[in-house]
């Protein structure tokens, strides 16, 4: 399976600096420009390799930003979207739509905790780390049961979500922090038979044709665009 992770676009929140999580919020005039630079590179991309396109699928958290985007995706690669709530981003509790200022102000102690040791469990009302793990786990094992080894899947998601994406995909319970930006593109391949053999032979997930990463974090498609 070529699966290609997508953060959505710039929303008015993102340019704001406030968290979202649940919140939903519009795409910014940026954030649209963004997506409709991101959905012409990808037809371009079909368009040059179409055999690295085979039977492509759209889906999209359920969330209004990542549709979106997505509908720009949608409408250049002629492709309906499976709105999904499982690829939603996490809940961040009573940060949802407020700025640094705002907490500093709201809730001293808990940005205080947090700040310390950048645990969510200081976070009232936050999805838990181990809930979002099993998340993405459920979700990568989802698509490699749904799809073939040939086949291309998109997935529009969020920021926080995608490292426990990257994560379930790594095959490691370690949660890396890294920071995706708004369009960017991440790309595996990975075969049904080597995520099987994992969980069964040592030596499953050794070989580097087996499973590949193309894209981490890629923006190219934004190199004309002023972020």
């Amino acid at each position: 399976m070529r699966l290609i992770l997508i953060r959505h676009a710039q929303t008015v929140a993102n340019d704001e600096g406030r968290w979202q999580g649940h919140s939903d919020y519009p795409l910014s005039p940026a954030g649209q420009t963004q997506a409709e630079a991101l959905a012409h590179a990808l037809a371009q991309e079909q368009a040059r390799q179409p055999d690295d396109w085979k039977e492509p699928v759209l889906y999209s958290s359920s969330l209004g930003r990542a549709l979106a985007t997505a509908r720009a995706i949608g409408q250049a690669l002629s492709l309906p979207i499976a709105a999904r709530d499982d690829l939603r981003e996490y809940d961040v509790g009573v940060f949802s739509g407020r700025t640094a200022a705002d907490l500093d102000r709201d809730y001293p102690q808990i940005v205080a905790g947090f700040r310390r040791d950048g645990h969510w469990d200081h976070v009232p009302q936050a999805e838990p780390v181990a809930a979002r793990a099993r998340r993405a786990d459920a979700v990568i094992a989802q698509l490699l049961a749904a799809h073939g080894d040939t086949q291309t899947v998109i997935g529009v998601t969020h920021g926080g979500f995608m490292q426990y994406l990257v994560a379930a995909l790594l095959g490691t319970r370690r949660i890396w922090g890294f920071r995706p930006e708004n369009t960017a593109r991440f790309e595996f391949t990975l075969s049904s038979a080597a995520a099987q053999q994992e969980t069964t032979d040592s030596s499953g997930g050794l070989s580097t044709y087996r499973c590949r990463i193309t894209r981490f974090n890629d923006c190219t498609h934004l190199a004309s665009v002023t972020r």
